[in-house]
């Protein structure tokens, strides 16, 4: 029914069944047909012919306008369909932890720039609750440290960055002032992300005060990482954080110690199902693989 609405206009147009054919690259009997068949459907006549000249008739003047709008709203449909089918536009769901907030606002910024249809749902989980989501297939990314990925294979990855484990303390603290002490560091009271909530950067934080021989004496536990540090900013205590959590929240709040120049280091991945049914996300690892192809530090 389209072509037939198509071959109208252009005879509407060009006002020649011939020159009508010939810009639609089909015999001109096709045409004619197409024309009988639409006058047939809305039984009235479209055009008037002679042997000289073709014109439209009153039903034809009245239907060319709608037969536009029919053309292009078929077009504008056939186009979303591809865009859907193509991953160009449509929904993704990913599932992060706050430490990797800086990176994927960064990333988020460039592929939203390229691909603006695709709506974009963000899910925020403390660590226990982000290694429990990447062993279910809700959410078609996760970005996340790399322990917390499901030792069976059922998800594919690229490193997305690596992060840098400091001493954060409020502003203008006493260490701040010359080389990090570690005996008097270990004499202020910590405040500790939650080990149930968070085992990985729990224990990793652990390590550091065992290679120092020490345990921290930890006066309040949170759940959320950005919990820990706005604690440390109203001058609670201090805590042994990734540096992106310090830039991304409150960073006027706090101040930054480096524990070690090379080590403590936590590795972020952007997963996601191998068995991804979704368009969207060929995208998006596409994008993701382009824009991390240098795990940034």
């Amino acid at each position: 029914y389209i072509k037939n609405l198509i071959y109208f206009i252009s005879v509407a147009q060009l006002l020649n069944f011939s020159e009508a054919a010939r810009q639609n690259n089909v015999p001109q009997p096709k045409i004619s047909r197409s024309i009988l068949e639409l006058e047939t459907q809305l039984k009235a006549k479209l055009f008037y012919r002679t042997n000289r000249d073709v014109s439209l008739t009153p039903e034809g003047e009245t239907f060319l306008p709608y037969a536009i709008d029919l053309v292009d709203m078929a077009a504008k449909a056939s186009d979303m369909v591809d865009q859907v089918h193509s991953g160009r536009t449509g929904y993704l769901s990913i599932a992060t932890v706050s430490t990797t907030s800086r990176v994927l606002a960064s990333f988020l910024s460039v592929f939203s720039t390229q691909y603006p249809d695709i709506m974009i749902d963000i899910t925020q989980n403390t660590g226990k609750t982000q290694a429990m989501a990447m062993m279910e297939n809700r959410f078609d990314f996760h970005f996340a440290q790399m322990a917390m990925l499901p030792k069976d294979g059922r998800l594919d990855y690229i490193v997305t960055h690596r992060d840098k484990l400091v001493l954060v303390v409020p502003k203008g603290h006493s260490l701040t002032k010359g080389k990090l002490d570690f005996d008097k560091l270990f004499q202020e009271k910590f405040i500790m992300i939650s080990q149930p909530e968070s085992p990985q950067l729990y224990g990793k934080i652990m390590e550091i005060c065992a290679a120092h021989n020490a345990i921290p004496k930890i006066v309040h536990r949170y759940d959320k990482a950005e919990s820990v540090l706005l604690s440390v900013g109203s001058g609670l205590g201090v805590s042994i954080l990734p540096m992106g959590l310090t830039k991304a929240f409150l960073p006027d709040a706090v101040d930054v110690i480096p524990l070690d120049p090379d080590g403590y280091k936590i590795e972020y991945v952007c997963a996601w199902p191998k068995q991804s049914q979704n368009p969207c996300s060929r995208i998006f690892v596409d994008v993701a693989r382009e824009y991390f192809k240098s795990p940034h530090d």
